[in-house]
């Protein structure tokens, strides 16, 4: 694998980046824009993406691979719990913030950032497993996910698991377990469509973090543990850990490389939603976000570089 290669994937999305974060700031971007872009890349090229990772041609992998995959997909979000749960003790606050700080070191930006970063590193192929990912990831991060933040479990509502990336993830295991074949028009079409996704989810991570109040966020000594949680003891532990079941590099890499991710925006949603600390959530995200950019590349190098 070549780092140089890695080093430049991530310098490129990280002017994406910026460039949104400017555009947020002089409100060329602003929250309504953002927001229709957001549901652009959501529902209509995020979905291409997820599909195209199985209608490039690039793909060679049997049923029996996909299931193992969804497998361990589940279990490294599990060890993710096992591992953030004690280990976010020791920060002190009561239960809701506590479970704000657990979700923020588990549940990473998969979505907006996973499938860029991991098709950089790795290659088109790679979009395959992260739609995979997705299935059990979701199902975690909207029901243990809302209860960790909401400090209780009627929160949780079976509706919060209809989502695109889980639908979509469904669809491509369903296209691998029976070889349907996609005519050719049709995965041209989305192959195009699917480009549209790593420019427009980072211009929707800066547009964003350039509204978050971060005046008080560098302050926040707690927020330090958790990014150090999240993007070097998480991933690492996922190497650590999953190299001795997984002998397949291209799996085992997109598996370390989706947990050493930023925290995820939906912290800052479900903060919000259901009356966590929104300032916590955002400086979060905002802090994890920039650490990433040095990371994941340095995650990469130790692991499966």
């Amino acid at each position: 694998m070549d780092m140089q290669a890695i080093i430049q994937q991530m310098a490129v999305l990280f002017i994406m980046l910026a460039a949104g974060f400017l555009s947020g700031k002089i409100n060329l971007l602003g929250e309504e824009g953002t927001k229709a872009l957001s549901k652009l890349v959501l529902y209509i090229t995020t979905p291409c993406t997820i599909l195209n990772s199985v209608m490039d041609g690039e793909l060679s992998i049997t049923g029996g691979e996909t299931l193992f995959f969804v497998l361990m997909s589940l279990a490294v979000v599990l060890l993710g719990l096992a591992i953030a749960i004690p280990a976010t003790k020791a920060l002190g606050g009561d239960k809701k913030k506590l479970g704000l700080y657990r979700y923020m070191a588990v549940f990473g930006n998969c979505a907006n950032m996973g499938f860029p970063v991991t098709i950089a590193i790795f290659g088109a192929a790679s979009a395959f497993f992260v739609a995979i990912y997705h299935i059990p990831y979701i199902l975690l991060c909207y029901s243990v996910g809302i209860i960790l933040v909401a400090g209780r479990s009627e929160k949780f509502s079976a509706r919060n698991l209809l989502n695109p990336s889980l639908i979509c993830g469904v669809i491509v295991t369903l296209i691998v377990f029976t070889g349907f074949k996609t005519p050719a028009i049709i995965s041209h079409t989305v192959n195009i469509v699917s480009g549209v996704t790593t420019p427009g989810a980072m211009l929707i991570i800066g547009a964003s973090l350039s509204r978050i109040p971060i005046k008080d966020t560098f302050s926040d000594w707690r927020l330090y543990p958790v990014a150090l949680l999240k993007l070097i003891v998480f991933p690492i532990a996922v190497w650590l850990v999953f190299k001795q079941f997984i002998t397949d590099e291209l799996m085992l890499g997109v598996l370390v490389v989706l947990s050493g991710m930023a925290s995820g925006v939906m912290s800052t949603i479900f903060a919000i939603e259901y009356g966590g600390d929104e300032r916590a959530a955002s400086g979060g995200v905002f802090i994890t976000t920039l650490l990433s950019i040095a990371t994941i590349p340095l995650i990469v190098f130790l692991t499966v570089g």
